[in-house]
């Protein structure tokens, strides 16, 4: 292994070659090589190192063009003219040998420090507010894939390509994403969220989905000391539990959840109580010209310091972690991976959240230096700016970097949303697609076909 500080002159003129400047402050070499050695990794100072492969990455990822070709090819554009391009292959091989772990430290530590940073003012009853949602994502159809990670199951039949369930966990306000696991697509999100409740602060509040409303999740957050809101699960019925609990005010009672014998020996958790008393709130509202009402469930239980409209309003934010999946999905195209290997899909994975979150924390940024509201900000005309000023922030000097940052960060909060609340988008698609029909056998065969 090549001493750091006796590499060869061409491998030290390729690390300081910084391919995204507008984020190298947030992922500095000196953190990066730090989590290495924290972690046992080893490397061998060349032209891809550590520093340069996490970057590059994140740059891959944020790109319009998420090619690895496309990722060489700019970061070929800013080396000199007598230092050789690696290829591609080199290229996946030194992003094999970098540790998960790395990103995920990074990705930990960013999510934190844009809490401390800009979290303040986003507590509600000083309190943290996180959203947990679920997803899928799809993938490259290679046997080492099929085999990690398996097909989807669903009623039109197995999927055509392996699919990985993956489960957030947001903060809210903040827009950025605290946790998250990637697993095969039979784990449930139940077991992932279970795997993620340990990194979620106590004292804290979570919004759910009717999903996550079983009496095992309510039972163990509120042990500790960590308030939920979801709705009512659609195995409860509502009058019935009226009818055992007591009222506290209008359209609001405080009711008992008893554990059957039958989850109770499936649980097989002596530490979960044989009634749970959650709070009962009846919410009603129009959509359209019908009304509807929805039962929301919570262990807030003081009416006084958490009003029933408070927890409605604050429960119906929960939407909000929808447009930020949709940004991972669909502005950095994460809904369909290129890995071909395990170790790939998962490092990939990894990379565009840790940009996902860089870039929000320079939204927020933006948004304290401009005042204007971090949620109006577009994040997909952000992350434009972050690719583009990238460019000319790597050319310029130690005195007009400064300058150039400044312009980027107004720049950022130039792009803006239209203001959002109460959207409703019907999910369908207006321009029709060309309409060829599905490849069902292997595409050697296919192309065997329309030879004969």
């Amino acid at each position: 292994m090549y001493r750091i500080d006796q590499s060869a002159k061409s491998h030290q003129r390729f690390r300081n070659s910084v391919q995204l400047a507008a984020l190298q402050e947030m992922l500095p070499d000196e953190e990066i090589e730090g989590i290495c050695r924290q972690l046992g990794h080893t490397w061998r100072n060349r032209r891809l190192p550590p520093p340069v492969m996490v970057r590059s990455m994140v740059f891959r990822g944020l790109h319009p063009d998420h090619s690895i070709a496309s990722v060489l090819d700019d970061l070929s554009a800013i080396l000199a003219p007598d230092i050789q391009t690696p290829t591609e292959a080199a290229w996946c091989q030194a992003r094999s040998r970098l540790p998960e772990a790395v990103l995920t430290e990074l990705f930990i530590r960013s999510s934190r420090r844009t809490r401390d940073q800009f979290g303040g003012p986003h507590r509600w009853h000083g309190r943290w507010v996180f959203r947990i949602d679920g997803s899928s994502v799809s993938m490259p159809d290679e046997p080492a894939l099929v085999d990690a990670f398996g097909y989807a199951n669903t009623k039109h039949g197995f999927s055509r390509f392996p699919v990985a369930r993956v489960t957030f966990i947001e903060l809210a306000g903040l827009r950025t994403i605290w946790d998250y696991r990637l697993d095969e697509y039979t784990c449930s999100e139940d077991s992932q969220l279970h795997d993620m409740w340990h990194t979620l602060p106590s004292g804290c509040i979570c919004l759910f989905d009717k999903k996550f409303g079983s009496f095992y999740n309510l039972a163990k957050l509120r042990q500790r000391r960590i308030g939920m809101v979801v709705p009512l699960h659609q195995r409860r019925d509502p009058q019935e539990l009226i009818r055992q609990g007591q009222p506290l005010g209008r359209n609001e009672w405080r009711v008992p959840l008893w554990l059957s014998p039958q989850l109770r020996k499936e649980y097989n958790d002596p530490s979960l109580p044989k009634v749970l008393w959650v709070r009962l709130i009846r919410v009603s509202f129009l959509r359209g010209h019908k009304r509807h009402t929805l039962w929301l469930v919570t262990t807030l239980m003081d009416p006084k310091k958490h009003p029933r409209r408070q927890v409605a309003e604050v429960y119906r934010e929960r939407w909000e972690i929808e447009p930020r999946i949709g940004s991972l999905k669909t502005t950095l195209e994460m809904n369909v991976l290129r890995s071909k290997t395990p170790g790939g899909v998962r490092r990939e994975v990894a990379s565009i959240i840790l940009g996902h979150n860089l870039v929000w924390r320079l939204i927020h940024e933006a948004a304290e230096k401009t005042e204007t509201p971090a949620d109006r900000i577009s994040f997909a005309g952000a992350v434009k700016v972050v690719v583009s000023f990238s460019a000319e922030l790597r050319q310029a000097g130690p005195e007009q970097r400064g300058a150039v940052r400044e312009k980027m960060i107004r720049e950022i909060a130039r792009h803006t949303n239209h203001q959002r609340r109460g959207r409703v988008e019907p999910r369908m698609v207006k321009r029709e697609p060309v309409r060829y029909s599905y490849l069902r056998i292997p595409r050697a065969e296919a192309r065997q076909k329309c030879l004969t």
